[in-house]
């Protein structure tokens, strides 16, 4: 039984038209680092360590909040990767 409630659910939700939480007149920032400074603003740290990559620089940012962070303060657009043992090692203090 729950198993024909599970698909019925992912049949209408595949099937109605897609509907989003932002109000029509919200504005997605044109560049990357504006999206990234808007995100950062309302993230919550979670303290679960990232690996991130800014073309041939690794880095390991303590989660996804601070690498967030870091490229709205720095200009640097850093994306998470999932190769951990490549990234530096991260130290808490």
């Amino acid at each position: 039984m729950w198993m024909n409630i599970a698909i019925y659910c992912i049949v209408i939700h595949l099937l109605t038209p897609g509907k989003t939480h932002l109000p029509e007149n919200a504005v997605t920032p044109s560049n990357k680092i504006d999206q990234f400074c808007q995100l950062a603003e309302t993230c919550i740290h979670d303290t679960i360590p990232i690996c991130g990559t800014n073309g041939e620089k690794k880095r390991t940012f303590m989660d996804l909040c601070d690498l967030l962070e870091y490229a709205c303060d720095t200009n640097e657009v850093y994306n998470h990767v999932d190769d951990m043992p490549d990234c530096p090692v991260f130290k808490n203090k």
